[in-house]
C-alpha cells in the first residue's frame, strides 16, 4: 500500500507542469511581428492623407483596436488641462488639434502578441502559495493625432522582445 502511494505521488507530480495554465495575447492579425508593424509606421509623415495611410496598410476603420481619441483626451495626456508650467513645450500637431477643436482627432492603436505562461510548482501554484508566470513576445503602440484628414502628429513606441518572469 505503501508502494501504492508513492507511485502515485510521483506520477501526480511528474504530469502536474503541463496542468499550468497559459495565456496568449494576439490583439489583430494584420501584422506578424514587432518589426512588421514598425516597418509601416516607419513610413507615416505628417501631412499625410488617411487614404495615405491605407495604401500602407493601416486603414484607421478597419484595423482592430485603434481607439479615437478627442482633443480633451490629447490634452490630458498632455498635460494641458490646467498647465501651470508654461515652459513645458508642446509639440506642434499637438497645438493644431487643440486649434481644431473637434474638427481633429487623435487615434492610438497597440498591438501585441504575448504568452503569458504560467512555471514552476503546480500545486505551490494551485494552493496559492506561489505563482510565476512568465511573459515572453512584443508590444507596440501607435499614436497619430489627424486634423481636416491629414496627419499632425506621430508617435509610437514598443517593446520588440518582451521577456519578464512575474511573481504572486
Amino acid at each position: 500500500m505503501r508502494h501504492l502511494a508513492i507511485l502515485v505521488l510521483i506520477s501526480l507530480s511528474i504530469g502536474c507542469k503541463s496542468l499550468l495554465p497559459v495565456r496568449t495575447t494576439d490583439t489583430q492579425h494584420t501584422w506578424s511581428t514587432y518589426q512588421d508593424v514598425d516597418n509601416v509606421v516607419a513610413q507615416i509623415r505628417v501631412g499625410q492623407s488617411l487614404d495615405d495611410l491605407r495604401t500602407l496598410g493601416l486603414d484607421i476603420d478597419k484595423t482592430p483596436n485603434v481607439e479615437s481619441l478627442t482633443y480633451l483626451d490629447i490634452a490630458k495626456r498632455f498635460g494641458l488641462i490646467g498647465l501651470k508650467d508654461h515652459t513645458l513645450v508642446v509639440p506642434d500637431g499637438v497645438k493644431k488639434l487643440m486649434d481644431a477643436a473637434e474638427n481633429g482627432r487623435a487615434y492610438e492603436m497597440t498591438v501585441e502578441s504575448t504568452t503569458h505562461e504560467r512555471v514552476g510548482n503546480f500545486w505551490a501554484d494551485f494552493l496559492q502559495f506561489r505563482k510565476k508566470t512568465h511573459i515572453t513576445g512584443w508590444k507596440y503602440t501607435l499614436l497619430l493625432i489627424v486634423v481636416d484628414d491629414k496627419v499632425q502628429y506621430v508617435l509610437h513606441k514598443g517593446n520588440p522582445n518582451i521577456d519578464k518572469l512575474e511573481k504572486e
